[in-house]
């Protein structure tokens, strides 16, 4: 899936690639080793480490984590703190 791929489909599926200020530049994304698929995706849940998967592009991934946060876990670190 391409950069441009990952980025229709989420806004297809009303998702938001949520940008991070890391080396893959997305929340929940990391380099790997991995000469064929570079970016893991992964997520803290319940204090368990969930492993999304390892994917060709840093968007790719990102979408990986925005489908398993769903809408409102996409929406959430975007909304304002309450008064």
């Amino acid at each position: 899936m391409t950069p441009a791929e990952a980025h229709a489909a989420a806004a297809a599926e009303g998702l938001a690639l949520l940008r991070a200020e890391n080396s893959a530049g997305f929340k929940g994304v990391s380099r790997s080793s991995n000469v064929r698929k570079p970016f893991q995706a992964s997520l803290m849940q319940s204090g368990c480490q969930k492993h999304l998967g390892s994917f060709v592009t840093a968007e790719e991934a990102a979408l990986a984590v925005a489908r398993f946060l769903g809408p409102e876990g996409v929406a959430a670190p975007a909304a304002p703190e309450p008064a």
